[in-house]
């Protein structure tokens, strides 16, 4: 079986790949990265018709690689898939979903730390849909750390870590009740966060497990 992957860095290709080596090491992982997806984005402060674009070529290279299913690693792209599943016919999900469902599910009052601009607007309007799919009322406030992601692509992950600890006391200390780090990449922090005392969610375990279940769902669904 083969999963690909679509990343708009290379930093976040790493916490994923480990979290198959644990949890599904039988499973070929294919990274597709195309780093200018993110770049663009902060430049732009969004997405708009070029990376919708850049986002359909990326996917469909994917599917003609003969992957099962893909996986959207992008924070910033995440909002957009069910836009690219009428003309996918594997499975596609985003990576941060179930993360999402569950903060929306479980929570009043929840944080976003992220450390990439662009995720910010995108992590808490999902998670607002969410909740008013879900019939409830949530609260999301953030914080971004954009120098945490510059500590990390130097080689810093401590200091990345650090920082993402700190954001997460500060939204601790405004009354969240969980913290949602928003991109795959910021994973490593996890177990730094996780000092604050208050539940910390992440992307990849979480989307290892949706993945299998949107194949056997799609297996089913063809028989």
């Amino acid at each position: 079986m083969k999963i690909g992957v679509i990343h708009a860095t290379c930093n976040a290709v790493p916490p994923l790949n480990e979290a198959f080596k644990k949890l599904a090491p039988d499973v070929t992982v294919l990274n597709f990265v195309n780093e200018n997806i993110q770049y663009y984005a902060n430049q732009i402060d969004g997405i708009d018709d070029k990376l919708y674009r850049e986002f359909a070529s990326i996917t469909f290279t994917a599917q003609e690689a003969g992957v099962n299913a893909i996986i959207v690693a992008c924070t910033v792209l995440t909002p957009y898939v069910d836009v690219m599943k009428p003309f996918i016919s594997v499975p596609i999900l985003a990576v941060d979903r179930p993360m999402l469902e569950n903060a929306a599910q479980n929570y009043e009052k929840v944080g976003v730390v992220a450390t990439n601009a662009p995720s910010v607007p995108a992590t808490k309007a999902q998670v607002e849909k969410l909740a008013k799919e879900y019939g409830k009322e949530i609260e999301v406030d953030t914080e971004i750390s954009t120098q945490a992601f510059a500590e990390l692509k130097a080689g810093n992950e401590a200091e990345h870590n650090r920082l993402n600890c700190h954001a997460a006391a500060e939204l601790k200390k405004r009354g969240c009740e969980a913290i949602i780090l928003a991109q795959i990449t910021q994973a490593s922090a996890e177990s730094e966060t996780k000092k604050i005392e208050i539940p910390i969610l992440t992307s990849p375990r979480e989307a290892v497990k949706a993945v299998f279940e949107a194949i056997e769902e799609n297996q089913l669904s063809n028989r």
